[in-house]
């Protein structure tokens, strides 16, 4: 049973090309009701994506007071370990407690050419950072020989313990998650690879554990006054073209999701319609995730569009006739 419900606003992603739209989006999704915002990372992408996810939600600390603030995911192996846990204790100090650190492999080969990183080491070092991070956390020196790091040390420190989560569609990865940290991002909230992932996280981490979250990204499009659909389908239709060119010729999603339906934008869209029918698609993506007992969902609603005031005006519609009915 759910004993604890938060719904998250995301994933934005820059692809407006101005990063200052994302404070906008960030301080409208406080005022909406909304429980975090979330911003994720890639490089070297045609539409402007973002590719400093902290430095942003340091921005979207300085104009709001409530709303999480969560990367969705950070692609860790890509950074030096010592600056993102420096970079990770001073947004968490800037938002006074209020940074939920996700982290994840990612997928893209061009960025680990770029960066110089090897990504046959990625998972290690992926699993060596979640030590190394909590332990930076705690002000006091430490080691972490796997990821080079020796008689280290973070100050100033986080204002409290971040939350570290990660993502991921794999079984290796899934079970990484459950052994290692506080909750799991499913990025593409399709009812087979959020069952699919909820089967092997309940094999290393007990659903009722109150420690650990079960995080799920719903992309969702309204098809109501204020819901700006046309826009949002346009934009989304963009900004897929250059992930699936990216992606062409791999397993993404762990094998999970349909390559024949690729370029169908709908196949990308989990939750549509007008209000009723997004309440109950939400619903339904909720009663599937009955038995965790924290649960994070994240709708995304914001796409690859120009006009960032159609953008706003759709969060502040959702925040009004949606988000009451999921509470």
């Amino acid at each position: 049973m759910t004993d604890e419900l938060k719904i998250g606003l995301g994933l934005w992603s820059g692809q407006h090309g101005d990063p200052t739209d994302a404070v906008a989006l960030a301080r409208a999704g406080e005022d909406a009701g909304f429980d975090s915002f979330w911003v994720t990372e890639h490089h070297g992408m045609p539409d402007g994506y973002l590719p400093s996810p902290l430095t942003v939600l340091a921005a979207c600390a300085s104009v709001t007071q409530r709303i999480e603030l969560a990367s969705g995911v950070v692609l860790a192996p890509l950074h030096h370990p010592l600056r993102l846990a420096e970079d990770a204790a001073l947004v968490d100090r800037l938002s006074h407690g209020r940074l939920l650190l996700g982290l994840g492999l990612g997928y893209a080969a061009h960025e680990y050419a770029a960066f110089g990183v090897d990504p046959a080491t990625r998972g290690a070092r992926l699993e060596a950072l979640v030590g190394a991070l909590r332990a930076a956390g705690t002000g006091e020196p430490f080691d972490a020989p796997g990821l080079g790091l020796h008689d280290v040390r973070v100050t100033p420190t986080p204002a409290r313990p971040i939350p570290l989560w990660l993502g991921g569609y794999a079984e290796r990865a899934l079970a990484r998650a459950g052994r290692l940290a506080d909750g799991h991002l499913v990025g593409r909230g399709e009812p087979a690879i959020v069952e699919a992932a909820s089967r092997t996280l309940a094999t290393v981490r007990d659903p009722a554990d109150p420690t650990f979250v079960r995080g799920v990204v719903v992309t969702c499009v309204l098809d109501a006054p204020g819901g700006g659909a046309a826009h949002a389908r346009a934009g989304f239709a963009r900004a897929q073209e250059a992930y699936e060119a990216i992606q062409q010729g791999r397993a993404v999603f762990a094998g999970l999701a349909d390559p024949a339906r690729a370029a169908d934008i709908d196949a990308h869209i989990q939750v549509r319609g007008d209000v009723d029918d997004v309440v109950t698609g939400l619903r339904a993506v909720l009663a599937s995730l009955a038995a965790w007992s924290r649960v994070h969902l994240v709708v995304r609603v914001a796409f690859a569009e120009p006009d960032l005031d159609t953008v706003l005006t759709r969060v502040a519609t959702i925040g009004e006739r949606v988000l009451p009915h999921l509470r």
